[in-house]
């Protein structure tokens, strides 16, 4: 019996175990509590289910909860009171990338969390001291949000923080001192806010364990003094502020990336060639741009051949010739914009062959646009030079897949009719088309008018009505005047003595005619029997039956062309001898044999 009683309770332990995990004071309460108060229903989490189990939740040994990842789940609203805070053993908290407005008043009461990170949300006012409650913290990101006021001094008990992120949010006034006690820190990111002021005494010597600082996109002061002691550090960002002086500081031993742009530092740009300690080599990012540094671009540059992106635009540089950048063969991004170039433009820059941003606009560059390799160009901006000459080939070819290209402001020639009205308004202006046949390049993309198709199709059909009657009216005409033809008769008058034989020779036949007396030719007159023609005449008329005259051949004879004084066409027909055509055929034959020639030759021939 002792045997069945345990068993009852045994099942009945088993039965009631899901029922635990909802019990008030668990953990799997406050999580299951705050996910319905801030949106999220049952379908997404099984809360019937050992809390352990459940997406994004980790356990240690205990069943306590140690971390808690919701990330991008749609939560909105305020973190609920009883609900989160209570995890007395929270370590890690993830809330990033959700619709979260707001704390708990026990949010701070979570003593051993080590990670958090609430980025990515709408939470706004203050940050406030309650911070320091988080002794334990080494990592803290509420980047991203509407936070506002003055970083809390209270950060100073932060000793073993190692990141912080705070940038994209509203915080004001200057860094707090506090800061300089988190020694710790390997990453620090404070950039665009609305920070002011200088950076706290001692602020370089006070992080040897520094790795990463970004304070871009604030109003900060400063010299480049203020970041000696920043031994370890490998990326610096301090774009959009007001520090000033020189940049040779600036270059530490161990920099990969750098970026001083849209500040106020001066001086010759050649003097950070005397920081010999410095390796080159290990430069990946270069942002010098927007700053008013002059001399000339060093070319210790050519040391830095893992260099990825290159930026020294909007700076008073010397006129001076294109930098060497052949031997930069990493380099993907470079812009010299406005840094007083002069002279060609170098053909080496071809062998970059990962270059995809190319920006050499506002200089005083002359000649040609040399071959770029084009194969992962996207941005490319030659605008406002002196460059002449064709723009390559192989560029044209690649701008339909570019993102962006400006060809503006010089004295370049293309020959490209698919590239629209709108991309050469924006992008060729100066530039000359210079296809053989050249067009308005408003033809390219304006389509005529249902009125204007229609005016030119009645143009058209007009032009062809009068087309056709020019070519009856003249056809008729043409007929009309070869009926009035001189063609042979009879004449008796006798001429002067003409010794033979003549030769009549034609392109297939030479026609032989052995002519003595003029009286023994026989000339016969068709049309105009009034007319006196001799033998003599006819052979004026045809240059003595020259070749040039011909007409055409028959079997009975050929036809020669000929013009009588006073401006008569006449065609002359040599009969074979022996032939026994009468008068009337020989004048149809000479007709036929005249059709024929209008047909092979052209009426038009005649009219002249």
């Amino acid at each position: 019996m002792g045997f069945r009683f345990f068993g009852s309770i045994l099942v009945l332990a088993l039965f009631f175990k899901p029922l635990a995990c909802q019990q008030p004071n668990t953990d799997g309460f406050y999580i299951s509590e705050f996910m319905k108060k801030v949106g999220l229903n049952s379908s997404v989490y099984n809360f019937s289910a050992p809390v352990c189990s459940w997406k994004g939740v980790f356990c240690d040994k205990k069943g306590n909860v140690i971390e808690f990842v919701a990330s991008g789940i749609g939560l909105s609203g305020a973190i609920p009171d009883n609900t989160l805070g209570k995890l007395s053993r929270l370590q890690s908290l993830d809330l990033s990338n959700n619709k979260i407005t707001g704390f708990p008043t026990d949010f701070w009461s979570l003593g051993l969390l080590k990670r958090l990170n609430l980025s990515s949300n709408q939470i706004s006012g203050p940050l406030g001291d309650s911070i320091c409650n988080f002794g334990q913290l080494e990592s803290v990101d509420i980047s991203v949000n509407n936070f506002s006021g003055k970083i809390p001094e209270s950060i100073s008990s932060l000793l073993s923080l190692r990141v912080l992120k705070l940038d994209h949010n509203r915080f004001g006034e200057s860094i707090p001192s506090g800061i300089l006690n988190c020694q710790s820190l390997v990453s620090m990111d404070l950039s665009y806010n609305r920070l002011n002021g200088s950076l706290p005494g001692g602020f370089g010597a006070a992080f040897p364990k520094l790795e990463s600082l970004n304070l871009a996109g604030n109003g900060i002061h400063g010299l480049d003094s203020d970041f000696s002691g920043l031994t370890a550090l490998t990326a610096l960002n301090i774009s959009g502020n007001l520090f000033q002086g020189s940049v040779m500081g600036l270059f530490k031993e161990q920099l990969k990336v750098l970026d001083v742009s849209r500040n106020q530092f001066q001086g010759n740009i050649s003097q950070v060639q005397l920081n010999s300690s410095y390796n080159w080599s290990h430069l990946l990012y270069l942002d010098l741009s927007q700053n008013h540094l002059g001399g000339e671009i060093f070319n210790i540059l050519e040391k830095a051949q893992n260099l990825k992106y290159l930026n020294l635009a909007y700076n008073k540089f010397s006129s001076l010739e294109f930098p060497h950048v052949s031997l930069l063969s990493s380099l993907e991004y470079l812009n010299l914009s406005k840094s007083g170039l002069t002279n060609h433009i170098p053909p080496g820059i071809s062998q970059l062959s990962h270059l995809n941003t190319l920006d050499i606009s506002q200089n005083h560059l002359t000649g040609r646009i040399p071959s770029l390799s084009v194969k992962n160009l996207q941005i490319l901006d030659v605008s406002q030079n002196n460059l002449s000459g064709e723009i390559p080939l192989s560029l044209l070819e690649k701008l339909p897949w570019m993102e962006r290209f400006n060809f503006s402001y010089n004295n370049l020639t293309f020959c490209d009719s698919k590239i629209s009205f709108k991309t050469l308004q924006a992008a060729f202006l100066g530039s000359a088309n210079s296809c053989p046949i050249a067009a308005n390049p408003s033809l390219f993309v304006r389509k005529p008018s249902k009125h204007e198709v229609s005016k030119l199709a009645l143009a058209v059909t007009f032009s062809m009505i009068c087309l056709l009657l020019a070519v009856i009216f003249l056809a008729f005409g043409c007929r009309r005047k070869s009926r009035t033809w001189v063609v042979k008769q009879a004449s008796y008058k006798e001429e002067q003595n003409i010794s033979g034989p003549f030769s009549f020779q034609t392109d297939s036949t030479t026609w032989v005619a052995d002519v003595k007396q003029a009286t023994s030719v026989s000339v016969v007159i068709f049309q105009k029997p009034l007319l006196n023609i001799t033998f003599a005449d006819l052979l004026s008329a045809t240059s003595n039956f020259d070749r040039g005259t011909l007409l055409a051949e028959g079997k009975f004879g050929p036809v020669y062309r000929g013009f009588l004084p006073g401006g008569i066409h006449v065609a002359v027909k040599v009969l074979v001898h022996g032939s026994t055509l009468t008068e009337r055929e020989a004048a149809r034959e000479l007709e036929a044999q005249i059709v024929r020639f209008w047909i092979g030759k052209g009426f038009w021939q005649w009219s002249k």
